[in-house]
C-alpha cells in the first residue's frame, strides 16, 4: 500500500501504544480494550517522514488512516484560492474515511508536517471484520457515520449562513 514507507507490521503489535491514546481517538469512543485489540488485528501500521504525501486529492481510495503519532496537514485545491491548508490533525485523528465509505475520489490531500506513524484500515478489512465480528464491525460503522456527520455539521456551520434571512 505504501511501498516507499517503513512497514511497521500489524497494528496488533502496537496495541499497548494505541490503548494509551485511545481516549483521543474518536473512532474508538467507548470501545473496550478487547475490542480495540481485535480491531487492531485488521490494521497495518506505517512510519512516514516529514513532508510525505499520505493521501492525494482526486485519487480513488478504499482505506482510511488512523494517525498514531505526528501531525498531518489536510490540503485542498480551492477554485480561485489555490492550494489551502484546511486543517492540521494529530494523534487520534482519522483521515480518508469518506473515500473508504463512498468509493469516490479523495476530497483533499494529506501531507505529514513531521514524522508520523499511522494505521491503515481498508474497506476489505472492514468487510472481514463485519463478517467475523458483526457487533464490533457495526460499532465501527456507527462511529464512522458519527464522525462523518460531525464533520459535515462543522463544515456547514463554517460555510453556510446561520439563518434563512442571510440567504436572501
Amino acid at each position: 500500500m505504501y511501498p516507499d514507507l517503513v512497514h511497521l507490521g500489524g497494528a496488533d503489535k502496537y496495541v499497548e501504544e494505541i490503548l494509551e491514546i485511545v481516549n483521543t481517538i474518536k473512532l474508538f469512543g467507548d470501545f473496550t480494550d478487547e475490542e480495540v485489540r481485535y480491531l487492531c488485528s485488521y490494521m497495518q501500521c506505517y512510519a512516514a517522514p516529514r513532508d510525505c504525501q499520505l493521501l492525494t486529492e482526486g485519487d480513488v481510495g478504499d482505506y482510511l488512516l488512523l494517525i498514531l503519532t505526528g501531525e498531518v496537514n489536510v490540503i485542498k485545491d480551492i477554485p480561485s484560492k489555490g492550494i489551502q491548508t484546511i486543517a492540521m490533525v494529530g494523534a487520534g485523528a482519522i483521515i480518508g474515511e469518506m473515500s473508504m465509505i463512498d468509493g469516490l475520489p479523495r476530497s483533499a490531500s494529506c501531507v505529514t508536517n513531521q514524522p508520523t506513524d499511522f494505521a491503515v484500515l481498508t474497506r476489505d478489512s472492514l468487510y472481514q471484520l463485519l463478517a467475523n465480528m458483526p457487533k464490533l464491525g457495526n460499532k465501527v460503522l456507527v462511529r464512522l457515520l458519527q464522525l462523518l456527520t460531525a464533520r459535515f455539521r462543522e463544515s456547514s456551520d463554517r460555510f453556510l449562513p446561520k439563518t434563512l434571512g442571510e440567504l436572501v
